[in-house]
Protein backbone atom coordinates (compact mmCIF):
# COMPACT_ATOMS: atom_id res chain seq x y z
CA UNK A 1 0.00 0.00 0.00
CA UNK A 2 1.12 3.21 -1.19
CA UNK A 3 1.88 6.27 1.56
CA UNK A 4 -0.32 8.68 -0.10
CA UNK A 5 -3.14 6.25 -0.25
CA UNK A 6 -4.38 6.80 3.33
CA UNK A 7 -3.80 10.87 2.83
CA UNK A 8 -6.02 10.57 -0.47
CA UNK A 9 -8.68 8.76 1.27
CA UNK A 10 -8.82 11.74 4.12
CA UNK A 11 -8.54 13.97 1.52
CA UNK A 12 -11.50 12.70 -0.49
CA UNK A 13 -13.84 12.16 2.56
CA UNK A 14 -12.93 16.03 3.90
CA UNK A 15 -14.11 17.51 0.48
CA UNK A 16 -17.14 15.39 0.35
CA UNK A 17 -18.12 16.68 3.82
CA UNK A 18 -17.19 19.98 3.12
CA UNK A 19 -19.28 19.71 -1.04
CA UNK A 20 -22.33 19.01 0.88
CA UNK A 21 -22.41 20.92 4.10
CA UNK A 22 -21.80 24.00 1.22
CA UNK A 23 -24.62 22.63 -0.70
CA UNK A 24 -26.79 22.74 2.34
CA UNK A 25 -26.25 26.51 2.73
CA UNK A 26 -26.35 27.58 -0.61
CA UNK A 27 -29.74 26.22 -0.41
CA UNK A 28 -31.23 26.44 2.83
CA UNK A 29 -32.60 30.13 2.17
CA UNK A 30 -34.76 28.73 -0.57
CA UNK A 31 -36.45 25.92 1.30
CA UNK A 32 -39.48 26.80 3.27
CA UNK A 33 -38.98 24.89 6.80
CA UNK A 34 -43.33 25.19 7.41
CA UNK A 35 -44.39 22.31 5.04
CA UNK A 36 -45.79 18.87 5.53
CA UNK A 37 -42.95 17.18 4.37
CA UNK A 38 -40.46 18.95 6.65
CA UNK A 39 -42.81 17.63 9.00
CA UNK A 40 -43.20 14.08 8.20
CA UNK A 41 -38.92 13.96 8.37
CA UNK A 42 -39.19 15.20 12.20
CA UNK A 43 -41.86 12.55 13.08
CA UNK A 44 -39.77 9.82 11.29
CA UNK A 45 -36.22 11.21 13.08
CA UNK A 46 -38.12 11.35 16.87
CA UNK A 47 -39.25 7.80 15.64
CA UNK A 48 -36.17 6.41 14.75
CA UNK A 49 -34.66 7.89 18.13
CA UNK A 50 -37.23 6.58 19.86
CA UNK A 51 -36.86 3.10 18.61
CA UNK A 52 -33.04 3.20 19.33
CA UNK A 53 -33.78 4.04 22.38
CA UNK A 54 -36.35 1.34 23.05
CA UNK A 55 -33.75 -1.24 21.61
CA UNK A 56 -31.20 0.47 23.49
CA UNK A 57 -32.77 -0.45 27.11
CA UNK A 58 -34.75 -3.50 26.46
CA UNK A 59 -32.20 -5.13 23.65
CA UNK A 60 -28.79 -3.71 24.65
CA UNK A 61 -26.07 -5.49 22.61
CA UNK A 62 -23.39 -3.45 25.30
CA UNK A 63 -22.34 -3.73 28.85
CA UNK A 64 -26.18 -2.37 29.56
CA UNK A 65 -27.17 -5.84 28.86
CA UNK A 66 -25.50 -7.34 32.11
CA UNK A 67 -27.76 -5.17 34.19
CA UNK A 68 -31.19 -6.43 34.63
CA UNK A 69 -34.03 -5.37 32.31
CA UNK A 70 -36.04 -4.60 35.34
CA UNK A 71 -33.63 -2.15 36.98
CA UNK A 72 -32.92 -0.46 33.29
CA UNK A 73 -36.78 0.27 33.25
CA UNK A 74 -36.39 1.44 37.32
CA UNK A 75 -34.18 4.12 35.78
CA UNK A 76 -36.12 4.94 33.20
CA UNK A 77 -39.15 5.85 34.92
CA UNK A 78 -37.16 7.48 37.27
CA UNK A 79 -35.89 10.25 34.64
CA UNK A 80 -39.32 10.55 33.04
CA UNK A 81 -40.88 11.85 36.39
CA UNK A 82 -37.86 14.28 37.13
CA UNK A 83 -38.28 15.29 33.99
CA UNK A 84 -42.07 16.23 34.73
CA UNK A 85 -41.20 17.33 37.94
CA UNK A 86 -38.29 19.81 36.85
CA UNK A 87 -40.64 21.87 33.70
CA UNK A 88 -39.17 19.17 31.14
CA UNK A 89 -36.16 20.00 31.44
CA UNK A 90 -33.62 17.18 29.76
CA UNK A 91 -30.16 17.56 31.92
CA UNK A 92 -32.15 16.73 35.09
CA UNK A 93 -33.81 13.91 34.06
CA UNK A 94 -31.25 12.19 32.23
CA UNK A 95 -29.28 13.03 35.72
CA UNK A 96 -31.64 11.56 37.37
CA UNK A 97 -31.79 8.29 35.29
CA UNK A 98 -27.91 7.63 35.34
CA UNK A 99 -27.61 7.93 38.68
CA UNK A 100 -30.29 5.50 39.48
CA UNK A 101 -28.90 3.06 36.87
CA UNK A 102 -25.56 3.70 38.51
CA UNK A 103 -26.61 2.65 41.67
CA UNK A 104 -28.92 0.05 40.53
CA UNK A 105 -25.99 -1.19 38.70
CA UNK A 106 -23.61 -1.14 41.91
CA UNK A 107 -25.98 -2.81 43.82
CA UNK A 108 -26.50 -5.58 41.62
CA UNK A 109 -22.87 -6.37 41.73
CA UNK A 110 -21.20 -4.44 38.39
Amino acid sequence: MSMSLPWMLLITAFAAAFATRVAGVIISGRIEPETPLFDWFACVGQALVGGLMARAILLPSTALADIQVEYRIIALAVAFIVFFLAGRKLLPSTFAGVVVLSALGFWQGL
